[in-house]
């Protein structure tokens, strides 16, 4: 398969720009999961499965040779469901190898923000956060700035300080960092096998959804039909869809089940950035999935 003839495991195919995009993405994501995986200088047979599940459904990188040598090796540690200190020490310095050299431009936030979604990624691919991934969180949030304001680090941010505030981390406290970082992620892997970019699961909680004269934005890809047959239904309920980002007149956004190719982060869009954004600013907002909006048509 060539670059000029992509096409993604829908058949839907690329244009020049989105396949730049969505392979920087890849990248970005890859180097944060790898970094994630190791913080705890530890690798356990679940993480190696997800990794290896995640590399496989990322076609923007099948012609990336760090990735095709992890996908090599991983198979040869999976092969027989055993990993011997000898093939832990070989994946465990691959692992830091493409680390060390998947050299990548930072100085765009959503670059940056790409490789932290990756990284929490990589620290719940055990089914578990344990206080040194707590710590390394802290400070990799610290040491990077830069993204302090963009969501969901505010989010993170908050809940580490509480977590922090005794100087004690707790098994409870890391099971409900766990429980937020695969809501904020959407990675459902441990209970479906599914390693593929999903959706945020952070969604505010609503009593009534009124559509009458509400403003209605929706993103992402619809399991219960296109993005107009979505918003035929909306307006036919009396909604005023706003197609493209939110604004002051918006009072639901509504997120898809799957993820959107195209977005600009792994679990969201700018659409869902901007709403979090007005929220931060005081703005009645709500942010929604699929399921709690067709509860009420």
């Amino acid at each position: 398969m060539t670059k000029s003839t992509q096409f993604d495991k829908d058949g839907q195919p690329y244009n020049r720009s989105n396949f730049t995009h969505n392979q920087q993405k890849a990248l970005c994501s890859l180097k944060g999961l790898l970094t994630g995986i190791v913080c705890d200088e530890s690798l356990k047979p679940a993480e190696l499965l997800f990794l290896n599940a995640w590399l496989k459904d990322h076609e923007f990188l099948q012609d990336d040779p760090d990735s095709a040598d992890l996908i090599d090796a991983l198979e040869d540690v999976l092969e027989d469901g055993v990993m011997t200190d000898e093939e832990h020490e070989d994946i465990f310095c691959l692992v830091e190898d493409v680390i060390a050299y998947k050299d990548l431009d930072y100085s765009c936030c959503k670059d940056h923000l790409n490789v932290l979604l990756g990284i929490l990624k990589g620290i719940t691919a055990d089914q578990e956060i344990n206080e040194s991934e707590v710590i390394f969180l802290t400070q990799w949030l610290t040491s990077n700035p830069d993204i302090a304001e963009i969501w969901p680090v505010p989010v993170l941010a908050k809940k580490i300080v509480e977590i922090l505030e005794d100087g004690i981390i707790t098994k409870d406290e890391c099971s409900e960092l766990y429980q937020l970082v695969n809501q904020v992620t959407g990675n459902d892997f441990n209970e479906t096998g599914d390693a593929s970019d999903n959706p945020t699961q952070l969604f505010d909680v609503v009593e009534t959804i009124t559509h009458t004269d509400y403003g209605f934005c929706f993103t992402g890809k619809f399991r219960s039909g296109s993005r107009s047959e979505i918003e035929s239904k909306a307006l036919n309920l009396g909604a005023i869809v706003i197609k493209k980002t939110p604004t002051l007149s918006t009072h639901y956004v509504v997120v898809g089940s799957l993820s959107s190719r195209d977005w600009a982060y792994s679990s969201h869009g700018r659409k869902i950035e901007h709403a979090k954004s007005m929220q931060a600013k005081g703005h009645k907002i709500f942010i929604i999935s699929e399921d709690q909006w067709l509860t009420t048509i």
